[in-house]
């Protein structure tokens, strides 16, 4: 049975377990923290993280489950999961009011982290996980129990993961492949598929709708980044988001899905190197 996913479960409830998210770094300066999304990797900012680090200290994590990060067969997958696990990286390393930038789940982390009083001196969300929505087709058949999660684990890895990125990206012709090289063997490592299935049933938190509603509290600089023709979270979120926090630039990115930082990586960095 799904546990209860709320941010206050979470907080009364932590992870017991030590888990320690990879990561690497790059850089002197300024702290800035780089959150991947769902399924993703933090591969996904390798169009940023070069440019980035000339004049701030990168981190780029893997989240629990992904990458190269730990997948243990339990059921803490939240995004409430994985900010205590990012705030429990920040005091690890001694980052105090890092940029942070986060990509649709990682994008969820952030505003998760700013509401639990985490300083944070900017933030740059890309089409970010932030309210309630229909899940994605592709993930939709996953719930249920028997036929979706069955089909899951026989079908080839590699085609589900390219079948992935034709649905976030627009111009299916800049999919890359080394992209979905890497994913691929992260969905075919142990626990991959577990890993995977398990945060799909924890990507639409159960109190959503409240913790959504505290997005005006927010008192910090952000610049939201938004593919124009992203369908897995459509641009209706991105000019809500752009309301509710009020200290917010909203810039679109045309001809572009829900990853900016890769199939329009230039544009992207373009956005980000004006707002820091």
């Amino acid at each position: 049975m799904k546990r209860a996913d709320t941010l206050k479960s979470c907080l009364d409830n932590p992870q017991k377990e030590d888990i320690k998210l990879h990561f690497i770094t790059k850089g002197e300066g300024e702290p800035l923290i780089m959150i991947h999304g769902f399924s993703s990797s933090l591969h996904t900012f390798s169009h940023l993280i070069e440019p980035l680090s000339k004049k701030y200290k990168v981190y780029a994590l893997d989240l629990k489950g992904f990458g190269n990060s730990p997948k243990p067969r339990d059921e803490r997958y939240s995004v409430y999961d994985q900010m205590l696990l990012v705030k429990a990286f920040m005091r690890e390393h001694n980052i105090s009011n890092p940029i942070m930038i986060g990509h649709s789940l990682g994008g969820g982390v952030v505003l998760s982290l700013a509401l639990t009083g985490v300083k944070i001196k900017k933030m740059v969300l890309i089409d970010a996980a932030a309210y309630r929505q229909n899940l994605p087709k592709l993930l939709r058949w996953l719930q249920f129990p028997l036929l979706g999660k069955v089909g899951f684990y026989l079908l080839p890895s590699a085609y589900e993961i390219k079948e992935g990125y034709k649905y976030a990206f627009y111009d299916n012709d800049k999919i890359p492949q080394e992209g979905v090289d890497i994913l691929t063997k992260n969905l075919q490592s142990t626990n991959g598929k577990y890993a995977f299935a398990k945060a799909s049933d924890y990507l639409i938190p159960d109190d959503i709708d409240e913790v959504s509603k505290r997005y005006r509290e927010i008192d910090i600089s952000t610049l939201i980044i938004w593919g124009y023709n992203d369908i897995i979270i459509r641009k209706d979120k991105a000019y809500r988001l752009h309301k509710d926090i009020k200290h917010s630039i909203l810039r679109f990115v045309p001809l572009c899905g829900h990853m900016p930082q890769e199939e329009c990586p230039d544009e992207t960095l373009r956005h980000i190197k004006d707002f820091l």
